[in-house]
C-alpha cells in the first residue's frame, strides 16, 4: 500500500505539501500542549503555605494573626497575578485570600508604613513601635521613691549641728572646770539660723537638737518684734515654752525666709563631731557691786500691751525695782489675762529659786527663771560680774513677792 501513497504523492506534489504542514502543525501543537501543561505543574507548586491552608478550612483570623505576625515579602495581589491564575487558584484559597487582603488593608490604615517591602523600613517600624509602647507604658509608672527625694534634699540642704562648749578661762586648768554646752544650726555656706540656750551637758545638747528638730518640723515658730523694732523669729515647745531665739532680721519678710530655710536645713543637718570650744575671759569683781535691797522695799509688775509681727495685739509683763530698775522681762502672750497668769506662774517659780546663773559668751553673766521641769520662763538682765548677777537674783527675789500688779496707760481699761 506504500508505494502506491507514494506514487500519488509524486502525482499530486501539492496535495503531497498540505499534508506535511498539516502533520508539523499537529507536531508543534502536541510540543505547546506539553509545554503549557508542565508550566501549569510548576506554578501549581509554588502556591504558599497560607494559600494551601486555606484550603483545609484553617480560621480566617488565625490567617490574619499569622499574617501580622510574620513580614509578608511580597503582596497577596502580586501572588494572585504572577502565581495563580484563576484557572488554577481553588476557590476556597479565592475566597481566603479577600479575607486576608482586607485584613492586610485594615493592619495598613492603622500603620502606613508596613506596606513597604524594605527590610530596614520595616525594622524601623517596629522600633518606633516599641518606643511608643514603652513610653506609654511609663505614664504609669509610679515616681520615684521618696528616699530618693531624701538624698537629693541631703545633698542640697548640707547643713550642721553645732555643738559650742564654753569654759571660764580662769577654771581651764582645774579639776571642776566651769563649762556649758549649747548648739548652732548653721546652712551650708556657714550662716548661723538659730542659737540654742545652755545645757550643762554635752548629752543634754544632743538630745536639746532632737528636741528642736521635733519642733522645727512641727512649725512651733513665732515671729515677735523685738524692742528694737526688728523682727525675730522664737522657736516654742508642744507646751508653748521658749526653746530658743534667731536672729534679728530688718523685715518680716527675712525673718519668715529664714524660718523656711531653718526648716529645710534642720531636716537633713548632720551633727558635727568636733565641739568647738570658746574660752571667756570674765572680767574682774569690782569693789561697787550693789548690795541686796534691805527688807520692805517694794517693786511692781508692769504689764504692757503692744502690736506684734501679724499685726495683733500682744501683751508682756515686766518687773522693776524700787529704784526703777528693770530685772525682768516676759515672753509675749496673746491675751491681758494670759499675761496676769503668767505673773502668778513667775512668782511661784521665783520662790522656789528656780534660777540658773551662766557665763555667756559674751563674756558677761546672766540668769535664767526656770520652770519646775526645767523649761525656761525669762531671761534677765546682762551683768559684767558674777557677783552683781547674784545680787539681781536676790533682789528678783525680794521685790517679786510683794510687788503690786499694774498696767501702763494703754490697759488702764482691763479687768
Amino acid at each position: 500500500m506504500w508505494p502506491q501513497i507514494v506514487d500519488y504523492f509524486n502525482a499530486n506534489p501539492a496535495i503531497f505539501g498540505v499534508v506535511c504542514g498539516a502533520v508539523l502543525l499537529i507536531i508543534i501543537s502536541i510540543i505547546a500542549l506539553c509545554i503549557t501543561s508542565a508550566k501549569a505543574k510548576k506554578k501549581a507548586q509554588a502556591i504558599p503555605a497560607p494559600a494551601q491552608e486555606l484550603c483545609e478550612e484553617q480560621p480566617a483570623v488565625e490567617q490574619a494573626e499569622t499574617s501580622v505576625a510574620t513580614p509578608v515579602e511580597a503582596p497577596i495581589k502580586e501572588i494572585e497575578e504572577e502565581v495563580l491564575p484563576e484557572t488554577v487558584t481553588p476557590p476556597c484559597a479565592k475566597d481566603d485570600i479577600s479575607k486576608k487582603e482586607s485584613a492586610e488593608k485594615e493592619i495598613a490604615e492603622e500603620a502606613p508604613e508596613q506596606k513597604t517591602t524594605d527590610k530596614k523600613a520595616v525594622k524601623n517600624t517596629t522600633t518606633a513601635r516599641k518606643i511608643e509602647s514603652f513610653k506609654k507604658a511609663m505614664k504609669d509608672v509610679a515616681p520615684l521613691p521618696e528616699e530618693e527625694d531624701e538624698i537629693e534634699k541631703a545633698a542640697k540642704y548640707s547643713g550642721k549641728w553645732t555643738i559650742c562648749r564654753v569654759l571660764n578661762a580662769e577654771d581651764t586648768d582645774a579639776k571642776d572646770t566651769e563649762e556649758f554646752f549649747f548648739f548652732e544650726l548653721r546652712a551650708s555656706n556657714g550662716e548661723r539660723l538659730l542659737s540654742s540656750e545652755e545645757y550643762t551637758s554635752y548629752q543634754g545638747a544632743l538630745g536639746g537638737i532632737e528636741t528642736h528638730k521635733a519642733n522645727i518640723l512641727k512649725d512651733n515658730f513665732r515671729i515677735t518684734l523685738s524692742k528694737k523694732g526688728d523682727y525675730i523669729f522664737k522657736l516654742m515647745s508642744g507646751k508653748n515654752m521658749l526653746l530658743c531665739m534667731g536672729e534679728n532680721y530688718a523685715t518680716k519678710a527675712r525673718c519668715e525666709s529664714a524660718i523656711e530655710s531653718t526648716k529645710r536645713f534642720a531636716k537633713t543637718a548632720i551633727i558635727d563631731e568636733n565641739i568647738q570650744d570658746i574660752i571667756v575671759t570674765p572680767p574682774e569683781e569690782d569693789d561697787g557691786d550693789i548690795a541686796p535691797p534691805a527688807e520692805g522695799y517694794n517693786g511692781k509688775w508692769i504689764v504692757r500691751s503692744d502690736i506684734g509681727a501679724d499685726s495683733e495685739e500682744v501683751f508682756y509683763f515686766e518687773l522693776f525695782a524700787s529704784n526703777g530698775e528693770k530685772l525682768l522681762s516676759s515672753e509675749e502672750y496673746t491675751t491681758y489675762i494670759g499675761a496676769i497668769n503668767g505673773i502668778g506662774t513667775h512668782k511661784a517659780n521665783i520662790q522656789k529659786g528656780n534660777f540658773r546663773i551662766t557665763l555667756t559668751k559674751q563674756g558677761d553673766y546672766i540668769y535664767k527663771l526656770l520652770s519646775g521641769n526645767g523649761q525656761l520662763l525669762c531671761l534677765g538682765e546682762h551683768y559684767k560680774t558674777k557677783r552683781r548677777c547674784l545680787n539681781a537674783v536676790e533682789s528678783v527675789k525680794r521685790f517679786a513677792l510683794n510687788a503690786p500688779v499694774l498696767t501702763d496707760s494703754k490697759n488702764s481699761n482691763r479687768n
